[in-house]
């Protein structure tokens, strides 16, 4: 195939990735820095593109207040993503790092106080995105009324309900890979956990997961574990509906909606 060819090719593929951006659609991190397209409906990837200008990214999310599709690198800096080119555009780096990123990291924005929480294993971060200052919040450890009181948490996705512009409330879910089950962070900031419910599914080498949200109120609770894709109860825990992912190269690291047109970047 000529270079020509090619380019067109990829160019086409680009235009295609960042048009289709629309209700149902999900965009996840495969790999190092692969980006997917997802149709929920069909529980198909439609596209991917390569994101360039980091060497690996920690995870993804939208940020609500915006619009934009936000990562954190491995070097912990906070990246605006391109959805037309993949051109990753540094707009601060992190204060505080992580103790380990070796293992599961949580990126996703409360949309509340427009803030990213940004955590792994019991360390758990707030950031302000547009000056990379972080807050140190409360480790994660189960309140002491709950069932699972003394033990490990093992959180590795986590998600916000009413992730539209800048709402009024909001409240924070986990996955937890030890119980295999949703998890309420009652506090977000103190760290505190409360099990919801067990999922109702085999564990799966990852997880990634989010909760699509729509200007009217809507929340609908996404978990892709392994090569299956899951709609969750948010008052049971328990997985409602399952698809199998297909045209799904490589385990989904993580996962974010864009269920509505998003509220433009000033």
């Amino acid at each position: 195939m000529s270079i020509l060819k090619t380019a067109i090719l990829a160019t086409t593929a680009l235009a295609a990735f960042a048009a289709t951006a629309q209700a149902s659609t999900a965009i996840g991190l495969v790999g190092d820095k692969t980006l997917v397209m997802i149709d929920s409906e069909t529980a198909a990837v439609s596209g991917s593109m390569e994101v360039s200008g980091v060497d690996r990214l920690l995870g993804i999310d939208l940020r609500p207040n915006t619009g934009q599709i936000i990562g954190v690198s491995a070097k912990h800096e906070i990246v605006e993503i391109d959805r037309a080119t993949g051109a990753a555009t540094v707009i601060s780096t992190m204060d505080t790092m992580l103790p380990s990123v070796d293992g599961a990291v949580i990126v996703d924005f409360n949309p509340a106080a427009d803030k990213l929480r940004f955590m792994t294993g019991t360390t758990n971060h707030r950031v302000d995105v547009d000056s990379g200052k972080v807050t140190v919040d409360g480790s994660l450890a189960y309140e002491s009324a709950d069932m699972h009181a003394g033990e490990a948490p093992a959180i590795a996705a986590a998600a916000y309900i009413n992730s539209y512009g800048k709402p009024e409330k909001t409240a924070m879910y986990d996955i937890d890979t030890t119980i295999v089950a949703l998890i309420k962070q009652t506090s977000p900031n103190d760290g505190t956990l409360a099990a919801v419910g067990k999922l109702g599914i085999d564990a799966a080498p990852t997880y990634a997961f989010d909760i699509a949200s729509d200007a009217n109120g809507g929340n609908v609770a996404w978990l892709a574990a392994g090569k299956m894709l899951h709609t969750v109860s948010l008052e049971t825990g328990k997985v409602d509906q399952s698809w199998e992912l297909k045209g799904l190269d490589g385990d989904l690291r993580d996962i974010t909606f864009l269920t509505v047109e998003a509220p433009k970047a000033n």
